[in-house]
């Protein structure tokens, strides 16, 4: 099984992105019409910009846990400056040879658990 680190190094094109809340319902964050893009480099740099109702850029540095099969970005720079610094946790479903699903921790919000799930095409290796 190829590491998980080298599974990222590359350039992804978003497929989807949806919440999925534990009554069944789901809904589009950034809308239905979203693009986006994220890269990672194989010394630990990442680079993110999803586009749709809403707008969400981010650049920094990652860590990934091979057992735990997550990553960890660290923001250096953000359009939201809340994220600048924190860690941003991503579990990750590396899926067949080209698409890798990562999702959120659970949430818990007025006592209904939410997941927010996103599908990224590689594209390119770094």
């Amino acid at each position: 099984m190829t590491a998980l680190q080298d599974r990222l190094a590359g350039t992804f094109h978003l497929v989807s992105l949806e919440t999925r809340r534990s009554d069944g319902v789901v809904s589009h964050p950034f809308g239905e019409q979203v693009v986006g893009s994220f890269m990672f480099d194989r010394a630990g740099n990442f680079a993110v910009q999803l586009m749709g109702e809403r707008a969400m850029a981010m650049f920094g540095t990652y860590v990934v846990d091979e057992s735990q099969r997550t990553f960890t970005l660290t923001p250096l720079g953000a359009n939201d400056p809340a994220l600048i610094g924190a860690e941003v946790l991503r579990h990750v479903d590396p899926g067949d040879s080209d698409v890798a699903v990562f999702s959120t921790p659970v949430q818990v919000t007025d006592g209904m658990k939410s997941t927010t799930f996103i599908t990224w095409r590689k594209v390119a290796d770094a």
